[in-house]
């Protein structure tokens, strides 16, 4: 009896509700007006059902979609990462490739200028040693490559580097003009003095990677200001280094008795500690 009441009420609560919305479907149609009781009470039921509903939902959501973001972030950041990283490294290259470029308009100018007095060979340095960086250098050409002991050697730009010490079938050891143990001197004069002093170059002992300029006879009480910023280059005289080659700049000079100039400090042309690309050279019409 009590499961019969029970049935019955639960068939009375579900009739009113069906009652009550077909009450709220038929009056809802009416639009500009004033909700009825029924409609109210619907309307109540749903909001609050659709609250209890909507807000967990509508949290859940929006956490998924926050974590659909941070990924989508995160991918983004990681792709610009990649490209910053790319870019770097273009740059990098773009660097390498400009540097080059200047290295080879320089070598061409000077091949260019120097074409119809000098035979050229140009190589490229594969060795040095940190503890002979200023006394001599390897280069990648050799006998083979018509490169022969004495011959001298120079910077793209066409200053003085040094000359070729031994040499086998593919590369070759460059004394470099810095050396103090075995250069024996070059030959050299004050080109932009009126006087044109000569001297003899060799490593100084003193400031490695500079020259001493040793003056062959006296200078008499020449100022300094005649020497001090002038150019020094080879003078020729001997088998080993052509006429004209650029040494390097006066930067001191060293007087002796009676205000005579005995010996200058030259800095070398050639960027001695940089030196990627070089040309072996000699004069038109010597003997290879």
């Amino acid at each position: 009896m009590s499961r019969y009441l029970t049935s019955r009420r639960l068939f009375l609560i579900l009739g009113s509700l069906i009652v009550l919305m077909i009450i709220a479907g038929l009056t809802l149609s009416q639009t500009g007006r004033r909700a009825t009781f029924p409609e109210r009470v619907l309307m109540d039921i749903q909001s609050a059902v659709s609250g209890i509903v909507y807000r967990p939902v509508s949290k859940l959501t929006g956490f998924f979609a926050g974590l659909s973001n941070l990924r989508q972030m995160y991918e983004e950041n990681a792709a610009l990462k990649q490209e910053m990283e790319n870019y770097q490294a273009l740059r990098a290259e773009l660097a390498d490739a400009q540097a080059e470029n200047q290295r080879l308009e320089t070598m061409l100018h000077f091949y260019r200028r120097t074409v119809n007095q000098l035979h050229e060979i140009p190589a490229m340095v594969v060795g040095r040693e940190p503890s002979e960086w200023n006394s001599a250098l390897t280069i990648d050409v050799g006998s083979a490559d018509g490169v022969q002991p004495n011959m001298a050697v120079v910077a793209p730009d066409g200053s003085l580097v040094g000359r070729v010490d031994t040499v086998s079938a593919h590369s070759a050891r460059v004394v470099l003009i810095t050396d103090t143990q075995l250069g024996d001197g070059v030959s050299a004069l004050v080109e932009a003095s009126h006087m044109q002093p000569f001297g003899v170059i060799t490593g100084s002992t003193t400031s490695p990677g500079e020259l001493n300029l040793d003056f062959l006879g006296q200078i008499i009480q020449l100022p300094a200001s005649q020497l001090v910023g002038d150019e020094v280059v080879t003078s020729g005289l001997g088998d080993v280094f052509p006429r004209g080659l650029v040494i390097g700049t006066i930067t001191k000079v060293i007087y002796g008795a009676h205000n005579t100039a005995k010996s200058a400090i030259v800095q070398p042309a050639a960027q001695m500690d940089f030196l990627q690309d070089v040309f072996v050279v000699r004069e038109q019409g010597s003997s290879p």
